[in-house]
């Protein structure tokens, strides 16, 4: 298996697991844009998080949270929305 593939697979796991709590989130937040559901903060979060930490684990430094907005807009509006968010943040876990 390639790392962004083994990649890819963790953070499509992490986001899943973020969007089955989406129901414990259902207040609105300050968001990039202005406000946003709470699920949506948080599962860019869990998102960036885990990007990080794959990057440190290659001895990456880590990334900014707008690098995570920037790749959740490219996928935002598309069918299969959580596998591209999760194979973006793949490429941003591997720069």
């Amino acid at each position: 298996m390639t790392r962004l593939k083994a990649a890819t697979d963790v953070l499509r796991a992490t986001l899943t697991a973020a969007q089955e709590e989406r129901p414990q989130r259902p207040d609105l937040v300050d968001g990039p844009d202005g406000p946003e559901c709470e699920w949506t903060a948080y599962e860019r979060t869990r998102m960036h998080e885990t990007v990080n930490a794959i990057r440190t684990e290659r001895g990456l430094p880590p990334v900014p949270i707008g690098d995570i907005v920037r790749v959740e807009r490219l996928a935002v509006g598309h069918s299969d929305y959580s596998s591209k968010f999760a194979f973006y943040c793949a490429e941003l876990a591997g720069k």
